[in-house]
C-alpha cells in the first residue's frame, strides 16, 4: 500500500492497495499504524477546515498545501521545493494593448540555460523531474497567465500598468528575474494624494505628494501638463522610469487640486485651513498637514477663538472655542453666572497689567476675544431656555456638554446607599419553559431589581464571560416592563457585531415578548444636527415601552435626539467601549437620561484603573469623585514597586460597594463542579541527560555571545525561545521529531514523561482530556505519542486562519464537528488544541481534564483556555496539570539554592500575575509575562556543557536545515572557510566551500532513498553562476546520508561531479567530531542572499 496524489487545480491525496485500487476514507482508520505522519497532517488540515474528505481521497487547495513546512511536504511526498529561477520579459510595450508577458524557468537568468519546463499549476516539470513552486511563485505564474489571456480591449495602459505593479511587488520577494525593460520600469500606486504645503510672500502653494522619492519630478510633471492625466512618467535620479498611476477618483483631486496650487486670497487661504474637508476628499487625499505643527512651524495659522452657546440639560451655556488644528480644539465653558463674574475679573487684572492676553483654564485667550464673550455669556444668562443667534450656529460641530467630573466633582447621583442590600427576586411568567435560571442568574437578576427599587441611579455587571449577562439584563427589562406604568422606552447599546445576538435571545428567552424591537443602526431618519424642534420630534416618536438596540457610532451621531428620551433602562454592553474619559462617544453615553443605567462587561479594567472609573461615573455618577483625585490615589500607585496591590484594590473595591457584581466561574459553584488547580497540579520531573545538557548549551549559547545592545537582546530572545522549546523537548529545536520513536520521545523529556503518566491515570478513570501545546511540532509529537502509546489517534484543533474569505465558515464547521465527534465518543479520549483555538469560542464540556503541555505567558488567556472545559454545561469535577521539565537537585547557584529552570521560573511568575489577573479591578493587559521579566532568571548562571560527539544516526533526524549546517561544520572542521547558502533560490547548492587548495559546491541530500540524477543536473546547473557570483573555480561534490543510483553514478563520472554516500559520510564523522553547538553557530551565519 502506497499513499498518492493527483494534481489538478487541487492535490487530491489517496491510499492504494497492492492491486492498485483506491482505499475508501472510512477505511483510513485501519492504516493508521502504516501512514500515521501523512494522516497526521491530512487530517489536521480537514479538521481545520482547509481539506475536504470525499469518499476515497482527501482535497486539499493548492495554496493550503504551499503554506505546509518542507518536513510536511517532504511526508505527504511531494516534489521538492523548485531551487531555480523564473525569468520575465516582455512582449510588446506596456504602452500597447498588444502587449504579453512571457516567463520560462532557467537555472539562472537572463544569461543562464532555459529548461523545456511544464508547469501544471504549483507543479512543474522539468527533464523528467518534479518541482513544487512555492507560494509566491505560484501566485505570480498565474498572474502573469491571467494577464495574458486579457483581451486585446481589456489590455489598456492603465490596466497593464496596474497588473505590472502588483506582479513586481511579488517578484521581489519570490526568486524572480525581470529583464532590462521590465526591470526598468517602475509603477507606483498611491493609496492616496498626499497633501503637502509652503507658504511665501504671501502666497499659500498646496502640494500634491504621491509619495515616491523624487517627489519634485512629479510636481513638475503635474504642473507641465494642462490637464490630469492617468499615468505620470517620472524620470528618476539614476535615469530609470516612474510611472505614477492615478485611479478616477484621485483624478478629480487632482483637478481640484490644480485650481488652487497657488492662492494668495486671505479668505480663501483661511478657509482651507479651516476645513480642508471642504476642497478635498479624505477617502483619496491626505490633509493632515493641516493639523500638524507644520502650519505654525510657515507662519499661516494661528488658533482661533470664537464664543459660541451649547445645550446642556434644559439649558444653553456659554463658552469659547479655541480652534487649533494642530493640538486639537478645546472649549472653555462658563457654566453659571458666578464662573462669568471670575473671568470678568481676570480680564480686568489683565487690561490693568497692559496684558494682552488673559490666562483662563490653562489657555491664553486674547483680551479681545475675551471681551466677546463675556458680552455673549451675559446676554445667554439672560435667557437661559433659548439659544442666542440660532441660526448663526453651526451645528455640525456642537454636542451635548456634560459635567465630566474630570478634573471638579460636578455630578452626583444617587450615591448614598446602604452597605448591603437584601436581594428580592421578583419573577415573570413567559420565561420560555425550555429555560432555567441558574442560581447565580437569578441572584444577579434580583440584585438589579433591588438597586432599582431603592432609587439608585445604576450599576456594573461583571460577570465572567459565558455565565450568562445577556439573560439576567433581558430578565430585569421584562419584569420591569411587566411592573412599569410609565411609557419609557428601553436602550441597549452593543457593538454592531452583537446586536443581532441581542434580538435572537430576547427572542429566544420569552414567549410571548412583552415588548417590541426597534432595530436604531446602519440607515436612520434621525436627525444629527441640534435642531431643537425636530430632535423633540423624533425623541416624541421614540418615546414608548419598547427595546431600542443600537450601536455606539450610531448614539455618538444622533445624541442630539437620543438624549432628549427619557429612557427607563439604558445598559450598555462591552462597556469598555466608554473607558476612556472625555471622547465623544464616552460623553454621549453619560449624557442619556434614564432612570437606572446598567453597564455591562467581563473586563472592567483593561489598561488602566480609570478604565472602571470611566465605567462606574457612567452608571453612578459622582461615586468615585473626580477623575484627578481617583488617579492620584489608586492608579498612580499601581507605578510603585512596593505598593501593596491586594490593599490597593481592595479598598477600591469596598468604595465602589453594592454597585458593582462580579461572579467568575469560581464563584458560582452551586451550578459547576470544582475546579482543582492548585500546587498538586504542578508536576514537577527532573530532565533527563539529554535535555538538561541541550539546555546548558542554549545557556551558553546566550552568556557568551559577544553581541550587545539591540543584537545582544535578540541573542538573548533567540535563546529564551530555544529555552522554552527544549523544556517541551530536547529535539524539537534540532530535530525532525517524527523520525524519533515514541519510545525514544519519552526517554528524552521530563515534561513528556510526566504528560504520559497523566494521560494514564486518566484513562483508568475513562475520562476525556485537552492537551494545550502552542507549536504545530509540539502538536505532531503528542498524537503520535498518543496514538503509540493508548491507540487513539487524537485530533490537533490549531486555530489557524483558512488562506481564504470562503474557508472560514467551513473552519469553523469544520472544528465544531471535530469538537462534536470528540465530545459523542464514549469512554478516554484525548484532543489536542492550541492556546489560540481556545479563543474562537469552542466549548468542551465533555472534557473534565486540561493539561497545560506549553504554558501561556498571560494568566488571563491561559485561564480561557481552561474554561473550553470549565463552563456551564460541565457536569464532573476539572482538573488542571502543568507538567514542569526541572533540574537535578545537585545543579545549585553560588549561595547553594537549586536553581530553577524555565518551567518553574516561568510558573512562578504566572502565578505572582493570576493573581493580578483574576483580579476584577487589575488591568488585564499587564498580567502578561514579559521576556525582560524571565532574562535575569534564566540566563543568570554559568554552565559547564560536554560537547558529545554527535553519531551518523544523530545526524540522521536533525531538520534539514541543520543536516545541512552539519556537513559543513565537518567540513569546516577540515580548515574550509564555510558559507551556508539561503534558504531558498539556492540553485541546487546548499554549502559553499572555499579553500586554501580547492574550492567546492556542495549539493546536500538527506533521505531516505536513493538520490536520484537530478542532485547532479542542479549542481551542475549551478556551477557557472557560483563561479561568476565568487569569482573562483569550484569542484563539485554531492553529499547525502544515503546512496546514490546507478545512472545517477554514471551522470556524476561523466560530469566530474564527486559523491559522498552514507559510508564515507560515517567515516568523515568519526574522523571530524562535531557536536550540536559547531551545528547551531554554523547555521546562525547562513547567508540571507547570494
Amino acid at each position: 500500500m502506497k499513499l498518492s496524489h493527483t494534481y489538478n487545480k487541487n492535490f487530491s491525496f489517496y491510499i492504494q492497495n497492492n492491486d492498485g485500487f483506491r482505499i475508501p476514507i472510512s477505511n483510513w482508520e485501519d492504516l493508521k499504524n502504516d501512514f500515521l505522519a501523512q494522516l497526521s497532517i491530512l487530517y489536521e488540515l480537514h479538521d481545520n477546515g482547509s481539506a475536504d474528505l470525499s469518499i476515497d481521497s482527501c482535497e486539499v487547495e493548492t495554496f493550503e498545501i504551499l503554506k505546509l513546512s518542507e518536513i510536511n511536504k517532504q511526508i505527504l511526498g511531494l516534489p521538492d521545493e523548485y531551487p531555480y529561477e523564473i525569468y520575465i520579459q516582455s512582449d510588446g510595450q506596456l504602452n500597447q494593448n498588444s502587449f504579453k508577458f512571457k516567463y520560462g524557468f532557467y537555472d539562472f537568468a537572463p544569461n543562464g540555460t532555459r529548461f523545456q519546463a511544464e508547469r501544471k499549476g504549483a507543479a512543474v516539470s522539468i527533464n523528467g523531474t518534479e518541482y513544487l513552486l512555492s507560494e509566491n511563485q505560484y501566485q505570480i505564474c498565474e498572474a502573469l497567465d491571467s494577464f495574458n489571456k486579457l483581451t486585446e480591449a481589456e489590455r489598456t495602459f492603465q490596466n497593464n500598468l496596474k497588473r505590472f505593479a502588483d506582479i513586481k511587488t511579488i517578484s521581489k520577494s519570490a526568486a524572480l528575474i525581470l529583464d532590462s525593460y521590465l526591470n526598468s520600469q517602475e509603477v507606483f500606486c498611491p493609496d492616496k494624494i498626499k497633501i503637502d504645503v509652503q507658504f511665501n510672500n504671501g502666497i499659500l502653494e498646496i502640494i500634491p505628494n504621491v509619495g515616491i522619492e523624487n517627489e519634485f519630478a512629479f510636481v513638475n510633471r503635474f504642473d507641465q501638463l494642462p490637464s490630469i492625466r492617468d499615468v505620470y512618467p517620472v524620470t528618476n535620479e539614476d535615469q530609470t522610469t516612474t510611472r505614477i498611476l492615478v485611479t478616477s477618483k484621485q483624478k478629480e483631486e487632482l483637478q481640484k487640486l490644480k485650481g488652487i496650487r497657488k492662492i494668495e486670497n486671505p479668505a480663501t487661504i483661511q478657509q482651507i485651513l479651516e476645513n480642508p474637508e471642504l476642497f478635498f476628499d479624505d477617502e483619496e487625499t491626505d490633509f493632515t498637514v493641516f493639523y500638524s505643527e507644520r502650519v505654525k512651524e510657515i507662519g499661516i495659522y494661528k488658533p482661533k477663538f470664537y464664543p459660541f452657546v451649547c445645550p446642556y440639560k434644559s439649558e444653553w451655556i456659554p463658552g469659547i472655542a479655541i480652534k487649533d488644528k494642530v493640538h486639537g480644539e478645546k472649549r472653555i465653558y462658563l457654566k453659571t453666572p458666578e464662573k462669568l463674574s471670575a473671568f470678568i475679573e481676570e480680564k480686568e487684572n489683565a487690561v490693568k497689567s497692559n496684558k494682552t492676553t488673559v490666562t483662563w483654564e490653562d489657555v491664553e485667550i486674547p483680551i479681545l476675544e475675551a471681551e466677546k464673550l463675556i458680552k455673549t455669556a451675559k446676554r445667554q444668562f439672560e435667557n437661559p431656555k433659548e439659544p442666542l443667534n440660532r441660526n448663526a450656529r453651526n451645528s455640525e460641530n456642537e454636542v451635548l456638554i456634560i459635567k465630566e467630573n474630570a478634573e471638579l466633582t460636578e455630578f452626583i447621583q444617587n450615591v448614598n446607599s446602604p452597605d448591603n442590600i437584601n436581594h428580592s427576586f421578583s419573577e415573570i411568567d413567559n420565561l420560555f419553559s425550555g429555560i432555567n435560571l441558574k442560581t447565580h442568574q437569578v441572584e444577579g437578576i434580583s440584585w438589579l431589581q433591588t438597586l432599582h427599587k431603592e432609587n439608585l441611579s445604576g450599576c456594573l455587571l461583571a460577570d465572567d464571560m459565558g455565565l450568562g449577562k445577556t439573560l439576567q439584563l433581558l430578565y430585569f427589562i421584562e419584569w420591569h416592563s411587566k411592573v412599569s406604568q410609565e411609557n419609557k422606552p428601553y436602550l441597549i447599546v452593543a457593538p454592531v457585531s452583537l446586536l443581532e445576538n441581542w434580538e435572537n435571545e430576547y427572542q429566544k428567552f420569552f414567549l410571548p415578548q412583552n415588548l417590541s424591537i426597534t432595530k436604531l443602526y446602519g440607515s436612520t431618519n434621525l436627525t444629527k444636527a441640534f435642531d431643537q424642534i425636530q430632535n423633540q420630534r423624533e425623541a416624541q416618536q421614540l418615546q414608548r415601552q419598547h427595546i431600542i438596540l443600537t450601536n455606539y457610532e450610531t448614539l455618538r451621531s444622533y445624541q442630539a435626539t437620543l438624549c432628549l428620551v427619557d429612557f427607563a433602562v439604558v445598559a450598555l454592553d462591552e462597556a469598555q467601549k466608554i473607558k476612556t474619559p472625555g471622547t465623544l462617544v464616552t460623553n454621549a453615553s453619560k449624557a442619556l437620561k434614564a432612570d437606572f443605567k446598567i453597564a455591562m462587561t467581563g473586563t472592567p479594567v483593561e489598561n488602566t484603573l480609570i478604565d472602571i472609573w470611566c465605567i462606574i461615573d457612567f452608571a453612578v455618577p459622582g461615586l468615585l469623585g473626580n477623575a484627578k483625585e481617583f488617579a492620584k490615589e489608586f492608579q498612580n500607585p499601581l507605578k510603585e514597586e512596593d505598593t501593596d496591590i491586594k490593599e490597593l484594590t481592595e479598598r477600591l473595591r469596598n468604595k465602589i460597594g453594592i454597585f458593582i457584581k462580579r461572579r467568575l466561574k469560581k464563584d458560582v459553584a452551586k451550578d459547576l463542579p470544582a475546579k482543582h488547580d492548585n500546587n498538586n497540579s504542578r508536576i514537577k520531573k527532573i530532565m533527563p541527560g539529554v535535555q538538561l545538557e541541550r539546555y546548558k548549551i542554549e545557556i551558553e549559547n546566550a552568556n557568551n555571545s559577544e553581541l550587545s545592545g539591540v543584537d545582544g537582546r535578540n541573542q538573548k530572545l533567540k535563546s529564551l525561545w530555544a529555552v522554552r522549546d527544549i523544556s517541551d523537548h530536547p529535539y524539537l529545536l534540532d530535530n525532525q521529531i517524527l523520525n524519533f520513536s515514541s519510545e525514544e520521545l519519552i526517554a528524552t523529556s521530563a515534561k513528556l514523561q510526566t504528560t504520559i503518566g497523566i494521560l494514564a491515570d486518566i484513562k483508568t478513570k475513562n475520562d476525556k482530556v485537552i492537551v494545550f501545546a502552542d507549536r504545530k511540532e509540539t502538536q505532531k509529537m503528542l498524537q503520535k505519542v498518543v496514538y503509540d502509546t493508548f491507540g487513539i489517534f487524537s485530533s490537533i484543533i490549531n486555530g489557524d486562519t483558512p488562506s481564504t474569505k470562503q474557508r472560514e465558515s467551513a473552519a469553523k464547521q469544520s472544528r465544531q464537528q471535530t469538537i462534536d465527534r470528540f465530545q459523542s465518543e464514549n469512554g478516554f479520549n484525548v484532543i489536542i488544541m492550541s492556546p489560540l483555538a481556545a479563543g474562537v469560542g469552542l466549548n468542551v464540556t465533555e472534557a473534565n481534564h486540561v493539561i497545560h503541555y506549553s504554558r501561556h505567558w498571560n494568566p488571563a488567556k491561559e485561564e480561557q483556555a481552561t474554561d473550553r472545559a470549565y463552563r456551564i454545561g460541565q457536569q464532573k469535577d476539572v482538573f488542571v496539570y502543568y507538567p514542569m521539565a526541572v533540574f537535578p537537585d545537585a545543579m545549585k547557584n553560588e549561595n547553594g539554592e537549586k536553581l530553577k529552570s524555565f518551567d518553574e521560573i516561568l510558573d512562578s511568575l504566572l502565578n505572582n500575575k493570576k493573581a493580578l489577573a483574576s483580579n476584577t479591578l487589575f488591568p488585564t493587559e499587564q498580567a502578561e509575562v514579559r521576556p525582560d521579566e524571565l532574562f535575569g532568571n534564566i540566563f543568570g548562571f554559568e554552565t559547564e556543557t560536554k560537547t558529545e560527539a554527535l553519531t551518523i544516526q544523530q545526524i540522521d533526524k536533525l531538520n534539514p536545515n541543520l543536516f545541512e549546517a552539519a556537513i559543513a561544520a565537518l567540513y569546516k572542521q577540515q580548515g574550509f572557510d564555510v558559507h551556508l547558502t539561503p534558504y531558498s533560490n539556492d540553485k541546487g547548492v546548499d554549502v559553499v566551500l572555499l579553500g586554501d587548495q580547492a574550492n567546492y559546491l556542495l549539493q546536500v541530500k538527506q533521505t531516505k532513498t536513493l538520490v536520484g540524477r537530478e542532485a547532479i543536473q542542479e549542481i551542475y546547473t549551478a556551477k557557472t553562476y557560483y563561479e561568476n557570483k565568487f569569482n573562483v573555480k569550484f569542484k563539485l561534490t554531492a553529499v547525502t546520508n544515503n546512496d546514490y543510483s546507478s545512472t545517477t553514478t554514471m551522470l556524476a563520472q561523466s560530469n566530474s561531479v564527486e559523491l559522498v554516500n552514507r559510508q564515507q559520510l560515517t567515516k568523515m564523522i568519526d574522523r571530524h567530531q562535531i557536536s550540536i553547538k559547531d551545528i547551531n553557530i554554523i547555521e546562525s551565519q547562513r547567508i540571507q542572499r547570494i
